[in-house]
């Protein structure tokens, strides 16, 4: 066979028969029960309120409105033609819905944009601002700041603990216990009520109050050296690890069987 006589197998030959073999072909029992399933569930289907809501509304937007209309014989007969805005300058097409969803009042959304949109302006402003190195060590020593801040919070509790265990009724070290932004109102109150309750009780035995010099001297150390005091003071006193979370029975038990000192050792 001459290279003339070999068919093109690129044409739209084989593609048309293609097509008129699928258009004679039968289709199996399995084929038509498959399809004449999907048309009952297509039947039967019922659809959701909201989107018949949406489809109605849709079609209603897009239909637009005929001479048979009341309002629109009323107009043509007052001289409006089709195509032709209200008044001078009027609009052709009708205001588009924008369907409100939620319970919030009209404007709230276009305030809590509005909002967004200044709170994303105040952030590229900072962020112009700071120096992207600085801003980054910023970061880490504030991310730090509130480690060394847990450690405390934990390193007072478990302080508090073991000195009522051993009947240690006041710690300079107890002062050290952070006070969270939440709490600072009910701290406040509690204060007054505790100032009322001894005027009160003058004649009971009062808890010892250390010199506001030496509170303030040990509250001006930095977190870090504050739970160091904190934890040298759990080893020494009570053989407590504050990193092995565990009380050893000696010193020579908690020399021998814990790694160190610092965290970095466990």
């Amino acid at each position: 066979m001459s290279e003339e006589e070999e068919d093109d197998y690129m044409s739209l030959k084989f593609l048309e028969g293609a097509q008129e073999f699928e258009s004679k072909r039968q289709e199996t029992y399995s084929e038509r029960r498959k399809k004449q399933l999907r048309l009952q569930q297509e039947k039967a289907y019922i659809k959701p309120r909201a989107q018949l809501e949406q489809e109605e509304r849709e079609k209603g937007l897009q239909t637009s409105v005929d001479e048979s209309n009341k309002g629109m014989k009323m107009l043509m007969k007052m001289g409006f033609k089709k195509g032709m805005g209200l008044g001078q300058g009027g609009i052709v097409e009708p205001i588009k819905v924008d369907l409100k969803a939620g319970r919030s009042g009209i404007g709230m959304e276009s305030e809590l944009r509005k909002r967004a949109r200044e709170e994303e302006e105040e952030e590229a402003r900072k962020r112009v601002d700071i120096d992207p190195e600085n801003y980054r060590l910023i970061m880490a020593q504030k991310a730090k700041d509130q480690q060394y801040t847990r450690y405390i919070t934990a390193a007072v509790s478990i302080c508090e603990k073991l000195d009522e265990e051993n009947e240690v009724k006041s710690n300079i070290l107890w002062t050290l216990k952070p006070i969270q932004p939440a709490a600072e109102e009910e701290e406040e109150e509690e204060e007054k009520e505790k100032e009322k309750e001894e005027e009160e009780l003058e004649t009971e035995e009062k808890e010892p109050i250390y010199p506001e010099e030496l509170v303030e001297k040990l509250k001006s150390l930095s977190l870090e050296q504050q739970l160091e005091a904190l934890v040298s003071y759990l080893r020494e006193t009570y053989h407590y690890c504050f990193w092995c979370r565990a009380k050893y029975n000696d010193k020579e038990d908690l020399d021998s069987n814990c790694p160190g000192t610092e965290e970095d050792d466990h």
